[in-house]
């Protein structure tokens, strides 16, 4: 099985100030945790902003004024003025009071700006002049889940199914929100009576196997991906929830055929070329590893796991410039963590950047300090000690 060596927070282990000008022994600290599968929320759908909306008792002229206001309102929305668009379609609604559609595109406009409790007023709106309106309740339930408003997101996903039982996006929202609530039976009874409703729905299956996966019940995810592969094989997710479930079970050889099949699909998938990277790791094959690894970021610079283990292996290679831009971006993500700023400044030290290599060595000492851990302490002082820096220095 794998063993996802790179990612121990033991990151007091690991670190010598001796052997090396940059002062590690072999491998720099480990700074993250494993990551898991990540947890899909159906978005909403967007509304026809550019429509002219025709009512029959507007008089010509207010049609007319009606039609201009959208148009203006679309050509701000074009060029991406939210708020100018906001302001135009609030004017066609004193025009067309009754419009929910102008209510629904301004709700959208303000999601599109994360102004999501901006955006509740006018999608209730929207919904109590046309209440069986589907994207009005996506629209809606997207903004209660980005403000982590669950039940009543939970509760539109459950009203689009009572208007549409096969609604396979109010399935996966709906899924996705017991999920994040940790209520994993309701989800699980909410994705089974998906599969009864769409028996030859892959996502059905696949949401499935990410569920089973995140409970680590491995047999389980193997069948539900497997299944989902038999509907549909030309997505890419399936077979990376495969891989994972194939090297939970110690199958290797199998996870690997998974991954080069979801790479084929999808040049991009991050997190298949990341678990290659594994695998290579495991093979001894660390070579093979550095180039899934890279691959991986350069997919998903955000992919924090491969941002971190790259960035040791830049390292190792004394690549000290792409081994800085790895680190900045793991410290961005993970602010507090010592050992990403003990690393990010090895990275500096070694780039030739002294100044703002101490800077980030005095960050992770104190927070080393704050973290009550003496020998991460020690290790950074004597780190300074061998560079040379002053003692008064080393009490900044």
């Amino acid at each position: 099985m794998l063993t996802h060596r790179w990612f121990t927070l033991l990151i007091a282990s690991g670190i010598s100030v001796t052997g090396s000008s940059l002062a590690f022994a072999q491998k720099p600290i480990d700074v993250v945790k494993p990551i898991t599968s990540p947890t899909r929320v159906s978005l909403s759908a967007k509304p026809l902003l550019a429509q002219t909306f025709t009512k029959a008792d507007l008089s010509e002229e207010d049609q007319e004024k009606l039609d201009d206001l959208l148009r203006q309102g679309q050509d701000r929305v074009d060029a991406q003025d939210y708020d100018g668009a906001i302001d135009f379609y609030q004017q066609a609604i004193r025009l067309d009071p009754e419009n929910a559609r102008l209510y629904s595109g301004i709700g959208y406009l303000y999601t599109q700006q994360e102004r999501y409790a901006d955006a509740i007023e006018p999608y209730q709106q929207a919904l109590s002049l046309e209440p069986e309106n589907i994207p009005f309740h996506y629209g809606l339930a997207y903004a209660y889940v980005q403000l982590e408003n669950y039940p009543s997101a939970a509760s539109l996903y459950e009203s689009i199914l009572i208007i549409a039982p096969d609604e396979a996006d109010a399935y996966l929202g709906l899924g996705n929100i017991y999920t994040l609530q940790k209520d994993y039976i309701s989800a699980l009874a909410t994705y089974e009576d998906f599969t009864r409703t769409a028996p030859n729905n892959a996502q059905a299956y696949e949401a499935l196997g990410t569920l089973y996966l995140n409970q680590a019940d491995f047999i389980a995810a193997r069948d539900a991906f497997q299944r989902a592969l038999s509907i549909n094989r030309q997505r890419s997710a399936p077979y990376v929830g495969l891989a994972e479930a194939q090297l939970a079970l110690d199958n290797p050889e199998g996870a690997f055929r998974s991954l080069e099949e979801a790479v084929k699909l999808d040049p991009s998938a991050a997190r298949a070329h990341f678990l290659l990277g594994e695998l290579a790791i495991e093979q001894g094959d660390e070579d093979a590893a550095y180039t899934y690894y890279r691959r991986a970021v350069e997919a998903n610079p955000s992919l924090l796991a491969a941002q971190a283990v790259v960035g040791a292996m830049h390292l190792e290679r004394e690549a000290y410039v792409q081994a800085v831009l790895a680190y900045r971006q793991v410290t961005r993500m993970l602010p507090d963590n010592a050992g990403a700023h003990y690393n990010l400044g090895l990275a500096l030290w070694g780039q030739g950047l002294q100044q703002q290599a101490v800077d980030a060595v005095l960050r992770a000492r104190r927070l080393y300090e704050q973290q009550d851990d003496l020998a991460s302490t020690e290790r950074v002082t004597a780190l300074l000690d061998l560079w040379g820096i002053a003692p008064e220095a080393n009490q900044n």
